[in-house]
């Protein structure tokens, strides 16, 4: 129904008893606003009339509820703007999905330099952005939208894109009317389906990563498409091997990429049999479980790299999603979740699904990924315990 909404400095929060829908209606919204969504609503936001402030931050938390928020910014088209152009933080929670729609004059100032936080989202958050702004005049400059705290699973579509490259740490979508730049963390990794034109975020193994197979240990970069590993379901076939180059020297912020080092015995004697580096999203199994790395550092036993030098990562993906053994500890394979990032050759990027249809869901997980919570702490109890038991004086500790 038409109206206004205004929301002041200090956050206004949205607890559902039914879903919302705000036709033709104004909101005013002061500096440093937040609208908060709580116990799984659903809010659009149509025909958005608004006057923005400068150094503007409207952001949305979703809850971690059994009914996961929805947001929905439809047919915005903002009429006025005092002082400069407004910074938006789009904040997904776990299960969480915001969806911009921007066919409308001025809307591009919703996503135009944004931050995407994926911060509280536990791999199941999503961003959408729709349509293509009917621009006045000449089509202005997007400034790059942020992509931050990022996990693996973590989507963001745009509908109608017609081409899509990286340059650096800069993904970059084409439509017809324009072009929107995401930039990500430095390393960062990823799959794109050209049918869906959905990005998903992934994770993967160093080079030199000792993964088991009924032969023995194999070099991961030394396996490839059809050859057999050792699994919890037992012996399955390689069906897709990626490869990414990194070069830690040209990053901004390194911390989002560099390996983490599991260290020989620190799990349980033997386990890993030597160190083991992988990158901060990949998950270990634990507790019927799967962790991601970053998550269990300690700072003595798991700690990161501050390695200048270049490295490459692999993924390996077997027809099911599998705990696979690396370096002897349980860990995880590739998921692809229906936005393959493939390679021609080992070094040749091919983005898109070329035709292929989505193979799994998230039903196809092997087992619960964790991100917080009695199951978390557990495990890092255990691993500290662990890690005295070998000698060592726990430091505190975050993860990258």
């Amino acid at each position: 129904m038409p109206g206004v909404v205004e929301l002041l400095p200090n956050t206004v929060t949205y607890v559902p008893g039914e879903d919302v829908v705000s036709e033709d209606c104004q909101v005013v919204l002061a500096n440093n606003a937040t609208f908060e969504i709580s116990g799984g609503g659903h809010v659009v936001i149509n025909s958005f009339v608004g006057i923005f402030i400068s150094g503007l931050t409207f952001h949305t938390t979703f809850s971690t509820g059994s009914e996961p928020g929805y947001l929905e910014l439809s047919n915005v088209w903002p009429v006025e703007m005092i002082g400069l152009h407004p910074a938006f933080t789009y904040e997904i929670g776990k299960g969480g999905t915001i969806s911009v729609d921007q066919y409308q004059p001025l809307s591009y100032l919703y996503v135009s330099g944004a931050t995407i936080d994926f911060g509280s989202s536990d791999g199941s958050g999503c961003f959408i952005l729709k349509g293509d702004s009917d621009f006045i005049g000449s089509t202005p400059v997007l400034a790059p939208m942020q992509i931050v705290n990022i996990h693996l699973g973590d989507r963001i579509e745009l509908d109608g894109a017609t081409g899509f490259e990286q340059v650096g740490n800069k993904l970059i979508f084409s439509t017809i009317a324009n072009t929107y730049t995401f930039i990500i963390p430095e390393g960062a990794t990823y799959s794109y389906d050209t049918n869906t034109e959905t990005l998903t975020f992934t994770s993967c193994f160093l080079r030199g990563t000792r993964i088991r197979t009924p032969d023995g240990d194999m070099p991961v970069e030394e396996l490839r498409v059809g050859d057999l590993v050792a699994t919890h379901r037992g012996a399955s076939e390689i069906i897709w091997i990626g490869r990414r180059m990194i070069d830690p020297k040209g990053i901004d912020k390194p911390h989002d990429t560099l390996p983490i080092r599991i260290k020989a015995d620190s799990i349980a004697e033997n386990v890993p049999e030597r160190d083991l580096l992988i990158s901060p999203d990949h998950c270990m199994f634990f507790e019927q479980a799967l962790i991601p790395t970053k998550f269990l550092i300690n700072g003595t036993t798991i700690t990161q790299e501050t390695m200048l030098d270049r490295f490459e990562y692999y993924h390996i993906e077997l027809a099911q999603h599998s705990i696979v053994l690396a370096e002897g500890a349980q860990t995880e394979t590739y998921l692809d979740l229906g936005d393959r990032l493939s390679f021609l050759e080992p070094g040749v990027l091919r983005f898109g699904a070329f035709g292929a249809e989505a193979t799994r869901t998230w039903d196809d997980w092997c087992f619960p990924p964790v991100y917080a919570g009695a199951v978390l702490e557990k495990v890092q109890h255990a691993l500290e315990v662990r890690a005295e038991q070998l000698g060592y004086v726990i430091e505190d500790a975050k993860a990258s």
